[in-house]
């Protein structure tokens, strides 16, 4: 990939086999499952080849032309900036060096009367001895072009090179300043919208087919009564666990008495009993939020895995009664919390294990 533009066929084969073991999606902060983008990873990678032709004049082929598709030009020209030593390194047209933009950008009826050649070849060097760059202009001047014209002579005119001191050039989207492949690829996805609590669901102590279910819960893609009435499928009428309000995952998790009940009896227990969902509570992933903020920093980890763990065993309780003709029990969810929770701490859970043992003295 980093050599060759894959096909559209290739790639289109390649996510169809994906998808047969997995949902395909974006980053993990964007809400996805950071299964890659074969595209934008592909022309991620190629975006290297322009930066080491950018920094790195030791590599034999880098007066080469080289095979990059025009969107990773156009990634490289906004993601690059350079600082002018002496010029020759730096285009004097399209490098982002002139108050952090580039003269394309600030005159861009100027440089349309720029020849191609000129335009992505001249260097700042060439461009300002003897002011080369003005003899670049090609065709009628309009009255907007003097204007740009103006500007940018106001800017270059008193500019003065030093040639003892190479050009730099810094990758504006990494704390070095220099290309990664992340970074780039990351690139892609600027702008999409954020899924808040990814770190809560990804980064916490918890089995992974937990947080498989705690992420659809959160973007309410949970098979409950809203969605199959919505579809037309047979659903219950009515909570399975508390017989009192139509069923949906945020209900189901926050805001059913029987779910509340369950926050309630295990909160009470590590004296956490002020953070349990109220009758108020109509979201799950706001009540987890505040309630994180709402305890000391050194037990907020455990109360993550605690959180994934009730909600996990909450969801086997209502599909054991939807499934099996189970009747709610609170009792049973409680028990079955408790023996979850024993064989977590046994395999890892350092901070739950943190968590039951100091909050049965301590307070939030």
């Amino acid at each position: 990939m980093i050599a060759l533009d894959l096909p559209k066929w290739v790639i289109k084969a390649i996510n169809k086999q994906r998808r047969g073991f997995l949902w395909k999606g974006q980053e993990k902060a964007n809400g996805g499952l950071s299964i890659h983008n074969l595209e934008a990873l592909g022309t991620a990678l190629r975006i290297r080849w322009l930066w080491l032709q950018k920094t790195d004049a030791s590599r034999p082929w880098t007066g080469l032309p080289t095979q990059v598709p025009n969107n990773a030009h156009a990634l490289f020209n906004v993601a690059v900036g350079s600082i002018v030593g002496n010029g020759q390194n730096t285009k004097f047209w399209t490098d982002r060096w002139l108050q952090g933009k580039t003269i394309v950008e600030l005159a861009p009826n100027l440089s349309q009367l720029i020849p191609k050649r000129a335009l992505k070849q001249r260097t700042v060097a060439q461009a300002l001895a003897g002011r080369r760059w003005v003899a670049d202009i090609k065709g009628a001047l309009t009255v907007q072009v003097l204007v740009e014209y103006l500007s940018i002579w106001d800017l270059v005119d008193n500019l003065v090179l030093q040639h003892d001191v190479p050009d730099q050039h810094r990758w504006r989207f990494s704390q070095s300043g220099t290309y990664t492949s992340k970074s780039a690829y990351e690139l892609h996805f600027m702008g999409c919208t954020k899924f808040g609590p990814w770190k809560r669901v990804w980064k916490t102590w918890a089995p992974l087919r937990c947080k498989f279910f705690i992420w659809p819960a959160i973007n309410n893609r949970c098979w409950t009564a809203d969605r199959l009435a919505n579809r037309g499928l047979q659903h219950p009428a009515a909570c399975p666990l508390c017989d009192q309000a139509e069923e949906n995952i945020q209900h189901l998790l926050v805001e059913c008495v029987f779910a509340r009940q369950v926050w309630l009896e295990i909160l009470q227990r590590l004296h956490l009993e002020t953070i349990a969902p109220r009758p108020s509570s109509n979201h799950f992933s706001k009540w987890w939020r505040q309630a994180m903020r709402s305890v000391a920093k050194e037990h907020r980890k455990g109360l993550n895995s605690l959180i994934i763990l009730v909600t996990w065993e909450i969801w086997k309780h209502r599909n054991d009664c939807v499934f099996n003709s189970a009747r709610p029990s609170v009792v049973a969810v409680l028990q079955m919390v408790a023996n979850e929770s024993a064989l977590w701490c046994s395999a890892g859970a350092k901070h739950l294990h943190t968590l039951l043992l100091r909050s049965l003295t301590s307070t939030p």
